[in-house]
Parts: C-alpha cells; structure tokens; sequence
C-alpha cells in the first residue's frame, strides 16, 4: 500500500512503552522509525515506564486521532498478566488498535503462569481489530491461549492475525563476508541476550564438556529483572565443571558487531522460542548460530536458506562448530532479512487495509 493510500487516513499513532534496551521496544522504535520514513502521518507516544491504565489514556488522548499500533509483551504493560490485559481493553475502549504480541504464552511459562498468560493475550487480541505476531509458530500459539483459557474454538476462527517477522537488523559495517581465514581457531561459545530461566546458559556450560579445557561460555548480556541470581548460579555450575562463565551486562550496540563477528562458537540454545531478536542480531553479524530444532527454526531457514544450524544434540553441533570454524559464517552470498523496512510495509498494509468502522469485539 503506498505512503499516499496511508495519508489519506487518520494518523497512525505508534504506542511504544518501556525501557530502550528491551528487546520488544527496540522493535517497535525502529517500525515506527521505518513507518515514518515511508510518508503518511506517523505519530509517536512514547512512555518510557510501565504506565497505569489512568496515565496511558491520557498520553493517547493528547495523539492525533487515529489507530494505534501497540508492541505488546504482557510484563511491558503490567505487574502481572492481569493487570496488562486491563491497560490493553482500557486503550481499546477509546482507540481502534492493531497489536504486535510478543513472547506468546506457551507450555514452558509453567502450569501456573500459562493459563494466567494465555487469558491476558486472549483478552488482549479481541480487545484489538488486528492482531500481529512474529511467526506461524506464534500464531499457533495465540490460537492455543483459546483452548488454555477455556473459550470457544470458533472464537480463535473469528480473529484477524497477520504474520509479520521480526526484522533483521542493520548493523554497523552491514552483513559480514567470513573472516579473510574463516578456519581460524575459535576461543569461546557464545549466548546473546538476556539471562532468564529457560533461556540455555546452563545447557551450554553442561555441554562444554566436548570441547578442549579452558573453553568457557560468553554471555553478552545482563539478567531479566528478577533474575539477578542466574549470574552467581550460572558462574558455580561451570566451576564446578572446570569451566567458566563470564556475564558481560549490558552490551552498548556500538560494541554489538565486534562482538557477533569475533571468533566464538554463536548459540541461540533456547528450545521454546516463538521469535527471536537475538538470533536475528547473529544473522545482521554474518554469522550462522546453532539453535535447537523447532518450527520456529524451520520457519527461519525456509525464509533464509543457511541462516542457522538446527541440531538435535548440543554436544555433537558444538564439536562439529569447534572443528569447522567456517560453518558458523553464513554462506557466501546470502542476503539476511527481512529488512526493518520490508516489515514496516507489512505492517502499514495492514494500517491502511483497516475498516472504516471498527469490527465487532470477538467473542462479545
């Protein structure tokens, strides 16, 4: 849809809540980034602390008329799950929204906090008129919050979902060609992102076991707010292994491209993803990481062919990597994406497709 179809309707107002450094507002800054770049009236309301319902309407009311595009993950816009979907059907009360879920519910957030998590995204997605996720795979998983929370099958039927992908990201110096030697010696494995249970640190400090003494693992990041305990358990487990695990904290994104294509052996070890933005950083890198096989990790090569390494056991890809260094360099050739701009397109046909009413609340 072109920029003037976009500027014929009211403004989009682009909703970003929380902190810069967190994975789901780096994407939505730059979508809105992308969306204004692209013509058409863009408007940002940007809260950089997780707002009361009373605080959020208020910014929103000040905005141009208009829909509003929301990137939501649940711990963005509340204490709990709860108290997000209330925020959500607050704004949805007063404004036409299209919604970017994030971090789906799914059978790993435990037989407690899944049916809590699957009720809030159900709330949430018929609070909105269009829901956007990341992956097919997540679109499974939101139709599955209607079977956790116990409503109707032929409600999830009723729901308008696109697919949009995560972006790749453009980082500085652009996509890498491997290294003038690519088999040159590697000297660690290394895990980007935040520390938080599920994520796999502890599966690769377990499983360094295969490769020469003295190879630790790197994890460039800093814990999840909570999680703070993972950094001293994760540095015991490997000492006690006769191994090391050093955590580096917040990584400044200048310092991001050294990082991602110095000579480590690159791991996304998160068995449960649904989308990942870590993964995403490694591809911008030129780098192929292993990752476990999932439906996510098969989405992904059928978009990108080669763009990761699936395996089935941690130990074998991390000795296959070890002895081939050039395997963890994407091929020669290959184009990462989608671009930052590509989704943003995406999503702006979605803007622009919006009905002149809004629909019927699903399930009402």
């Amino acid at each position: 849809m072109s920029a003037a179809v976009l500027a014929r309707q009211d403004a989009v107002v682009c909703l970003v809540v929380g902190s810069a450094e967190h994975g789901v507002v780096e994407v939505a800054l730059a979508q809105h980034r992308a969306l204004a770049d692209g013509g058409g009236r863009v408007h940002l309301v940007r809260l950089d602390e997780r707002p009361a319902a009373d605080a959020l309407l208020q910014a929103v009311r000040e905005a141009p008329a208009g829909p509003v595009l929301v990137h939501v993950t649940d711990k963005l816009f509340g204490r709990g799950p709860e108290e997000a979907a209330d925020v959500l059907e607050a704004l949805a009360g007063e404004r036409r929204l299209v919604v970017a879920l994030h971090d789906l519910p799914q059978a790993s957030d435990g037989a407690v906090n899944q049916p809590r998590r699957a009720a809030a995204y159900l709330r949430t997605a018929r609070a909105a008129e269009v829901v956007v996720v990341a992956s097919r795979h997540e679109e499974r998983l939101l139709r599955a919050c209607w079977d956790a929370a116990g409503a109707a099958v032929q409600d999830a039927d009723a729901l308008d979902v696109v697919v949009v992908p995560l972006p790749v990201p453009e980082l500085a110096g652009g996509p890498a060609e491997p290294p003038t030697e690519p088999s040159a010696p590697l000297h660690a494995v290394a895990v980007l992102g935040y520390l938080y249970p599920g994520k796999g640190h502890d599966a690769v400090v377990e499983a360094l076991d295969v490769l020469p003494p003295g190879v630790g693992l790197v994890a460039w990041g800093r814990p999840s707010p909570g999680h703070e305990d993972l950094v001293d358990a994760l540095q015991e487990q490997a000492g006690a292994l006769g191994r090391t695990a050093r955590v580096s904290g917040w990584v400044a994104v200048q310092d991001l491209p050294g990082l991602l294509r110095s000579a480590v052996v690159p791991v996304a070890p998160h068995a449960h993803l649904s989308a990942s933005g870590s993964i995403n950083a490694w591809v911008a890198a030129g780098r192929r990481p292993l990752v476990p096989r999932s439906d996510y990790a098969a989405e992904l090569l059928e978009r990108t062919p080669g763009c990761v390494t699936v395996y089935d056991d941690l130990r074998e890809a991390l000795a296959r990597a070890w002895a081939d260094p050039a395997s963890t360099w994407a091929p020669p050739g290959s184009v990462p994406g989608p671009t930052v701009e590509q989704t943003a397109a995406l999503v702006r046909d979605v803007l622009a497709a919006l009905p002149s009413r809004p629909r019927e609340q699903v399930g009402a």
